[in-house]
């Protein structure tokens, strides 16, 4: 794909992407770079929970089966940290308790590639920018009705 092809996003959006094999991380942050999202990527979900405390996010990509902390163990990190920060899970593992699918904005199967889950990207980002425009709207309408 071209770049005059992408439908990605032109605004740099911070994505934090979290997986504990390294290779899987890496070529998810490299193809998401290349997309022009900034990234902040690790393989440890401890040193992942202090990034979503320390940094501002605009989405959370994060394996499910990992050592210590599960995927959405995080997810409800991210979630409690910035209520606002978008999470999809993305994992091969397709036994998910329901409970824990539903800490999560969207699931998506890795078996499904890397197009499927730039898409889900481009969606979350665009719902989160859309919940961001609306809740402007409605703050600045409310300061023009107390006036």
């Amino acid at each position: 794909m071209t770049m005059t092809q992408s439908r990605r996003s032109h605004y740099r959006h911070r994505v934090l992407c979290v997986d504990d094999n390294e290779l899987a991380v890496f070529v998810s942050a490299t193809v998401l770079r290349s997309e022009g999202y900034e990234v902040l990527a690790c393989s440890d979900p401890l040193r992942a929970a202090s990034i979503a405390r320390s940094q501002e996010l605009d989405l959370a990509i994060l394996d499910y089966e990992m050592p210590v902390m599960n995927g959405a163990e995080l997810a409800a990190f991210c979630k409690a940290a910035n209520p606002d920060t978008k999470v999809i899970l993305f994992s091969g593992c397709l036994t998910i308790p329901s409970r824990d699918l539903a800490l999560a904005d969207l699931f998506v199967e890795k078996c499904n590639g890397v197009e499927v889950l730039l898409d889900a990207v481009e969606s979350l980002l665009a719902e989160r920018e859309t919940q961001s425009e609306c809740a402007s709207r409605i703050y600045y309408n409310n300061e023009n009705v107390q006036r």
